[in-house]
């Protein structure tokens, strides 16, 4: 009897083995177009599935703007290291979900108006981000975004303290062109990131000028004008954006010349061109 038992117990071992083995197999891959096509079915919707969920999760570049409603377990499913992951169409998520999302590479979150200083800390981890939509944030949840590797986009936001700025000066590529006016101690603080939009300022003072020099490629597209001062300041700029400019003086003129790489309107256009070399 214990033989018979002993040969039923190996038989059991062996068939959940390969039950097991069975489950453990790959999904059939699916082609471009059947990916399309569940993509199409999540952005016509507004909802994602498990099954979907899972087979989304192996796209490396992925866009569910159309994505309006999100479970926890799904986000789970879905972010598993995307290079880029576009959810613009959801309006709030939890802090559960922003723990998941921060998985991918490059996140675009633009739908959200605010985020609990939680979000702010796991979204961090995110090299690349776009938050568009937020209206306001936290010193703590600046101090968490400011950790931000690679690119943060913020462009909503309409005012800023100096201690905010200060937090997210440590981001190489920043975007604030929400804002309209700043102060000399945050463009001060600006002056450390490499490439900033400020495209929302119609106002910059001589100081405000001088430090905003050191800029690597600078967007200034609302300036309407500009000093002789901040002209020569803002030439130090190696990329500059000034398409708001339809008129500048000669002396403007020269001295904007000396920029490397400028972006500036049709009207002023021909007018750098004469000092430029050859």
């Amino acid at each position: 009897m214990k033989a018979i038992m002993n040969r039923f117990s190996k038989l059991l071992a062996i068939c959940c083995t390969v039950v097991l083995l069975a489950g453990c197999e790959e999904p059939k891959p699916l082609s471009l177009k059947e990916i399309q096509e569940i993509k199409n079915q999540v952005n016509q919707s507004g909802k994602i599935t498990h099954n979907q969920a899972v087979v989304l999760s192996r796209v490396t570049y992925l866009m569910l703007n159309g994505l309006n409603s999100l479970t926890e377990s799904q986000a789970k499913v879905l972010c598993k290291g995307q290079a880029l992951l576009v959810l613009d169409g959801l309006t709030s998520i939890t802090d559960r979900q922003a723990k998941s999302l921060s998985n991918v590479l490059s996140l675009s979150l633009d739908g959200l108006t605010a985020i609990t200083d939680q979000q702010a800390y796991s979204l961090s981890r995110v090299n690349k981000l776009s938050l568009k939509g937020l209206i306001s944030i936290t010193d703590e949840q600046a101090e968490d975004l400011g950790k931000v590797k690679d690119y943060l986009n913020i462009s909503s936001l309409t005012s800023i303290t100096d201690e905010q700025t200060e937090s997210l000066s440590n981001i190489s590529n920043l975007k604030l062109s929400g804002l309209t006016s700043i102060t000399d101690e945050q463009a001060e603080s600006l002056s450390k990131v490499e490439l900033l939009n400020l495209n929302g300022l119609t106002a910059l003072n001589d100081q405000q000028a001088e430090s905003l020099s050191k800029v690597e490629l600078l967007h200034l597209d609302g300036l309407t004008s500009i000093t002789d001062r901040q002209a020569e300041s803002l030439s130090k700029v190696e990329t500059l954006y000034l398409d708001g400019l339809t008129s500048i003086t000669d002396r403007q003129t020269e001295s904007l010349s000396k920029v490397e790489r400028l972006y500036i309107s049709d009207t002023c256009r021909p007018l750098i061109d004469k000092y430029k070399k050859p």
